[in-house]
């Protein structure tokens, strides 16, 4: 169900601000929307006036076929009364039903159980992931300490993080890129400075922190030991990166930068090596290849699910009635792996001569490259232009045409997509790149000879 546009009040300044609400959340037909329902980023108020964001109150219901969980939630605030309540629930859960086929629906679908609070609600859905009580107190420890965290002054956060110091691990971590990311979204760039600040405090004072600066380390220098070999990377060499590995970090870097050459030869290999090799080197390369399994098995499975959520969102765009709706819709489903999907598609539909098919995956393509365009910064924009010009000349005429859009932004990104271009293996694009950027700034050169 796509989310409802309506107006409500800002609950600051009572201001009348438009919102979308969405009331469902089924994850069966969109497993997208349990992440954004759990992060809380749904129903959000912005209040052009005063600058409140928040949550709009509103009835929900939470559904997940697989795990037979059917929620409601309605803020008593609302005021609704239980007729109303039980047809708007009604008219939700049906829904559900209507969209299932008829060998799932099950019992659960006609008593659905009413949370009295959304953190209630949220708790159930957790309480079905394995999350136990004790393990949600704790979490909400963690958020509470943090919170405390955010509103100490800066001086005072090395002696507060060591005396909390047991407390600081990884679902700390988690909680707080979480929250910053929620506070990216509202534009409040001075809160997303104090997140930062933040987060640089317990990756340097606390134990877990430095521990993470350490690894970080390690993963760099093991990406960048790739990366210098290039072309020259083979079965070989993978091998011995693999062999000469001193921690599983490093073997987590090489398996994920190179997850091709972990295949069957490569495990029958070192499996020859193990079975030769004596203690204590024998347990050595044992755990290593263990740990590598584990490392494809992990990475091969998540693939495995991006595709099938890529394969769902795609069969959903080449049913859709209103293409564009369903396309805005299901926005957060374009990712990498629906865009290698979607391009495989177009070969093979190319390849079985079925032009009916092709067609409408290239209408897909076309309007999934007009809304990346049109989200796209404006330097981003300036850069694809820039790219698409054929020849040299031109490009520098372009430039220098459009020398008030020439900004410090604008060569940042240059430089980034230059290097990202480069790591991908796209020499021509990175020298081209490379070419845009000496232009850019031969040109802030120029300008600054002028003043």
């Amino acid at each position: 169900m796509p989310p409802i546009r309506t107006m409500t009040s800002c609950p600051k300044c009572r201001t009348p601000v438009q919102v979308e609400l969405e009331q469902l959340f089924d994850i069966t037909q969109d497993p997208s929307a349990k992440q954004r329902f759990m992060s809380g980023n749904f129903n959000v108020i912005s209040c052009p006036t005063c600058g409140y964001r928040g949550q709009a109150s509103s009835l929900l219901v939470y559904h997940d076929n697989e795990k037979e969980l059917l929620l409601s939630y309605v803020p008593l605030e609302l005021g609704l009364p239980q007729p109303e309540t039980e047809r708007v629930i009604g008219r939700l859960v049906n829904e559900i039903v209507n969209k299932l086929p008829q060998e799932r629906r099950k019992a659960y679908l006609f008593s659905p159980r009413q949370a009295l609070t959304l953190n209630g609600l949220m708790d159930w859905v957790l309480e079905k992931d394995g999350v136990t009580r004790e393990q949600l107190d704790a979490q909400r420890a963690k958020a509470a300490l943090l919170q405390r965290m955010l509103q100490a002054a800066e001086t005072a956060l090395p002696a507060m993080i060591q005396e909390n110091d047991a407390h600081v691990d990884a679902q700390m971590f988690q909680i707080l890129s979480a929250s910053a990311s929620r506070t990216a979204q509202s534009g409040n760039s001075a809160a997303v400075q104090v997140f930062a600040n933040l987060q640089r405090a317990l990756l340097e004072h606390s134990t877990f922190g430095k521990q993470i600066v350490e690894r970080q380390k390690v993963a760099d220098a093991a990406a960048e030991e790739l990366r210098k070999l290039g072309d020259k990377l083979s079965p070989d060499t993978f091998m011995d990166l693999v062999l000469k590995a001193a921690s599983d970090d490093q073997l987590a870097v090489y398996v994920s930068m190179a997850r091709p050459l972990a295949d069957y030869a490569f495990f029958e290999s070192l499996t020859r090596r193990i079975d030769r090799s004596a203690e204590p080197e024998k347990s050595s390369l044992t755990h290593k290849r263990d740990v590598l399994l584990q490392l494809t098995q992990e990475i091969d499975a998540e693939a495995r699910a991006r595709l099938d959520v890529a394969a769902g969102t795609l069969r959903k765009l080449m049913e859709a009635q209103d293409l564009k709706k369903t396309l805005s819709e299901n926005i957060e489903g374009i990712d990498d792996t629906f865009l290698a999907l979607l391009e495989d598609q177009m070969t093979a539909a190319q390849r079985a001569n079925r032009p009916d098919v092709l067609g409408r995956l290239q209408l897909i393509n076309g309007l999934i490259t007009d809304m990346i365009r049109e989200a796209a910064p404006p330097e981003v924009k300036l850069v694809n232009e820039l790219m698409a010009i054929p020849t040299e000349a031109e490009a520098e005429a372009a430039v220098r045409g459009r020398a008030a859009e020439i900004t410090p932004q604008f060569m940042q990104t240059l430089n980034y997509l230059s290097n990202q271009m480069r790591e991908q293996g796209q020499e021509a694009a990175a020298e081209r790149l490379d070419f845009l950027y000496g232009l850019a700034v031969q040109l802030e050169m120029e300008k600054n000879w002028g003043k």
